[in-house]
């Protein structure tokens, strides 16, 4: 989904930028800032995160249904390789019923701080519980969790993150159970803890994996690290036109997105109500243990969760433009079919405030096409037997 802001100014036909003509100095500085970094940033609430054996053990478990209501679901049926990690429909179809939400691709989640579209976690191993929890994604439990590990990754998992709790026992740890369950309410609050430690660190072996799934660079970083001949001259036009229409004034940065979260009015899903979104989702994150300075978070002196304001009704995260054109559908809800769509919508609904004319949309439209990235390595960027 893309998210157009203000026009910058009149000075933005200044032909004062050396990587390309019609851009003025300062929007040529944020077209650098543009450029993908040669490595990723660090993940400073998971001391696993850069661990080879915590990606084998997280690969492991991303394309196993087992851990899933009726084992039938695993992360990779909303996430799949052959669609660059997103599935291509307008909302997941889980286990049980449809996801409310857009599946985005894992190739951009280790690159931004927020997860999920209203930022209901604030690091990347702590994103995959909420799915296992969801009755309508998984359907699992944190016991359940603990104990598929015990049964079938034991080994890997204490070689990892030191022993395991006495899962043998379910007199202590029932089969299944979270909190608000009663079977989990019922157990002493040191076994909970141990099973939230366990939880937390297969989300962490998972972020470990996601991480080796990482999208590289793509023309468009040559084009900024100077070579022009990257991008055609309708995509350089596209460019030019990108920041006269403001888009960059949300998409921004190495990822294309500020990581932040607008009410653009993107109308609900039909039968759905209107969500709080942001809002909503900061107030489950403050009551969550899982965030990153909670108790399982390796740096516990890391960034709070912010108190919600009027603004985060109905806010959605900026979602990244990389890869946009093989990302469809767009917005939370897959509202919008194809790019065109979603372009169409923010100049229609007054997001942007700049009228542009067919040819400067066409070249807008080609420019966004050309931010195609390189696919992660094998094994990581696919199944784990191919």
């Amino acid at each position: 989904m893309l998210i157009i802001g203000l026009w910058v100014g009149a000075s933005a036909c200044s032909p004062t930028c050396p990587l390309q003509p019609g851009l003025d100095g300062e929007q040529c500085e944020a077209l650098r800032a543009m450029e993908l970094p040669a490595s990723l940033p660090p993940s400073p609430t998971n001391a696993r995160a850069d661990d080879l054996q915590a990606a084998q053990l997280g690969f492991a478990i991303f394309f196993d249904a087992r851990f899933s209501n009726g084992q039938t679901v695993r992360c990779a049926n909303c996430h799949e390789p052959e669609r660059v990690f997103a599935d291509g429909k307008p909302t997941a179809i889980g286990g049980l019923a449809s996801v409310d939400r857009n599946s985005p691709s894992i190739y951009t989640s280790a690159w931004q701080h927020w997860q999920t579209w209203d930022g209901k976690a604030d690091s990347l191993w702590s994103q995959p519980l909420l799915a296992f929890e969801n009755p309508k994604e998984m359907g699992y439990t944190r016991l359940e969790i603990a104990h598929r590990i015990f049964g079938g990754f034991k080994a890997d998992y204490e070689g990892l993150f030191g022993a395991l709790p006495a899962l043998d026992d379910l007199t202590r740890f029932p089969e299944r159970g979270k909190p608000g369950d009663a079977a989990f309410d019922a157990m002493a609050a040191d076994d909970q803890l141990q099973v939230n430690r366990v939880a937390a660190n297969v989300g962490k072996a998972l972020e470990a994996y996601m991480r080796k799934n990482a999208h590289g660079r793509g023309r468009f970083d040559a084009f900024v690290k100077g070579d022009a001949s990257a991008l055609t001259a309708p995509e350089r036009d596209g460019l030019v036109t990108f920041f006269k229409a403001g888009c960059a004034e949300c998409h921004a940065g190495p990822q294309l997105t500020d990581d932040r979260f607008h009410a653009l009015g993107v109308p609900a899903a039909e039968g759905k109500p209107v969500e709080r979104a942001r809002a909503e989702a900061l107030e489950h994150l403050a009551a969550s243990p899982f965030r990153a300075d909670g108790p399982f978070s390796d740096d516990v002196t890391g960034m709070a969760v912010p108190a919600a304001t009027a603004a985060d009704e109905g806010a959605y995260h900026t979602p990244t433009l990389r890869n946009v054109s093989r990302t469809a559908p767009y917005g939370h809800n897959g509202t919008f079919a194809t790019l065109d769509a979603a372009v169409d919508f923010h100049f229609q609904h007054g997001v942007s405030k700049v009228t542009l004319a067919a040819p400067e949309r066409e070249a807008l439209l080609d420019f966004l096409k050309a931010l195609e990235v390189e696919s992660p390595p094998l094994p990581w960027s696919n199944w784990p037997d191919r």
